[in-house]
């Protein structure tokens, strides 16, 4: 009995150590399950990406992208977002491609750098730019300009400017910590510009402000690095454009038998796809010769030679009168070649009495065409010559002979003519003084009294001095002897 019951209490103990068990597992398998996601994820917050705490920034152009002439300036200013971090010193290095690009010069205007340690240094050849500069105190910016390039595009495509990756940004945390950054690059569209005119010259008509009598022209012009096509034309208008179709890829050109007057060339090329500018080139023709005239001749004789004027006139309505050449030969050599001298008119030159010559007189325009006419000087007759060249004698001659006539009686007669003339002319000179002296006195009596006496005396001054002058006319009528 004693041993059933005591089976009996230690099945009862291990059924009851049992049930404890199972509840205590039961419990940590609650727990576990409960507690258990909680703990992942604390687990998992412990993992933190170490680049997500490092500062940041960005360097960048702007604009990044544009398009150009070719041959034109664009500034590209270059900046710098911190990221909400502050930071205070910059290393920059850009690239750029020399062969489509050059720079100017940089600008520090309006740059965050405060004290540079490098400053803007740049080479065209080798295509880079450098600075570094301290910004005192840091700074936190999202757009902080560093600096501005001036870039100058000479030659047209892609150009690409790019801030190098070994530009640097240090924090600005005491302990210069370098700033991870992001860099940025620009592409510049390049196009061709508009080539100019070409350079037209001519062999046949070099200058444009002269005439020339070539109607036939030829005109040649310079082939500029690129170009492909030319279009030109030729007419009377000063300022003509070609149109876009091509005329030639050759650089000469001829014309024949053109009219005269001013005709202009026209041309312009085509480079890279793109039609320039026209040159306008001027072309003055003139054939025709000055109008026609006829030289006039005038003689100056003398006793030993004869002075010869000959004076002409002529015009050129296109071009212009340049000038007048006079030749001379003798007129019974008229196939001689006269030797010609330059000059104006009137032209004078000297002629033995009994000398005959050929004058011609050649007109010039400015295009150099020229106008001959001639006059020929004649010999006067043997009377006619005697009298020129002795007409004084013969004139003298001439009154003795009619003196003679009237009996020696003539020459006197004239004599006494003149010597009556003057009298009378001194006569009046002193009539004319005592009216003055008179005038002079009456101007101290009374208006009444004085227009009075004044009458009188001006009367009587007149009477006296006409009375001996008729006296002086009788007499000498008298005393005239009559001419029959």
């Amino acid at each position: 009995m004693r041993i059933k019951n005591s089976n009996r209490s230690n099945n009862r103990l291990i059924q009851k150590k049992f049930g404890k068990f199972v509840r205590l597992s039961f419990f940590l398998i609650l727990s576990l399950s409960i507690f258990l996601p909680f703990a992942s994820r604390a687990q998992q917050s412990v993992y933190v990406d170490a680049s997500t705490l490092i500062p940041k920034s960005i360097l960048f152009l702007s604009p990044s992208t544009a398009t150009i002439l070719e041959g034109s300036t664009i500034d590209v200013p270059v900046f710098i977002n911190t990221e909400g971090n502050s930071i205070n010193t910059i290393h920059l290095s850009v690239n750029f491609d020399p062969t489509k690009m050059i720079i100017t010069r940089p600008s520090n205007t309006n740059s965050i750098i405060g004290i540079y340690v490098d400053p803007p240094t740049f080479s065209n050849t080798d295509g880079s730019m450098e600075l570094s500069g301290v910004i005192p105190n840091g700074i936190t910016t999202g757009s902080g300009l560093i600096t501005t390039i001036t870039f100058k595009a000479i030659s047209a495509g892609q150009a690409t400017v790019s801030i190098s990756d070994s530009s640097k940004v240090l924090a600005n945390d005491g302990q210069g910590t370098e700033v991870e950054t992001q860099f940025d690059t620009g592409v510049y569209t390049i196009i061709p510009q508009s080539p100019g005119g070409p350079n037209v010259f001519s062999e046949t008509h070099p200058f444009q402000d002269m005439w020339y009598n070539n109607n036939s022209p030829q005109v040649a012009w310079s082939e500029n690095p690129g170009v492909t096509d030319f279009s030109y034309i030729l007419d009377d208008k000063p300022f003509t454009i070609p149109d876009n179709n091509m005329n030639s890829t050759s650089t000469f050109m001829a014309y024949q038998n053109l009219s005269d007057g001013i005709w202009y060339f026209h041309i312009k090329e085509k480079k890279e796809g793109v039609w320039g500018l026209t040159t306008n080139f001027m072309i003055r023709i003139d054939t025709s010769p000055p109008a026609a005239f006829k030289p006039e001749v005038s003689f100056l004789t003398s006793s030993s030679s004869r002075q010869v004027l000959v004076s002409f006139f002529t015009t050129d309505s296109l071009s212009g009168l340049d000038h007048y050449e006079v030749g001379i030969v003798p007129k019974n050599g008229i196939n001689e070649s006269p030797a010609f001298v330059q000059t104006s008119s009137p032209y004078q030159f000297s002629l033995q009495p009994s000398e005959e010559v050929r004058i011609i007189v050649r007109a010039f325009d400015k295009a150099g065409n020229s106008l001959d006419e001639s006059v020929d000087t004649n010999s006067p007759s043997g009377t006619l010559a005697f009298f020129e060249q002795n007409y004084l004698i013969i004139l003298l001659l001439l009154i003795l002979l009619i003196d003679f006539l009237f009996g020696h009686k003539l020459i006197p007669h004239i004599g006494r003519i003149i010597k009556a003339v003057e009298k009378e002319e001194k006569e009046e000179k002193l009539c004319e003084n005592k009216i003055e002296s008179s005038g002079i006195v009456e101007t101290k009596i009374d208006s009444n009294s004085q227009s009075k006496m004044g009458k009188v005396k001006f009367d009587s001054g007149i009477q006296k001095s006409e009375q001996p002058v008729k006296k002086e006319e009788i007499t000498n009528t008298q005393n005239a002897p009559e001419i029959k």
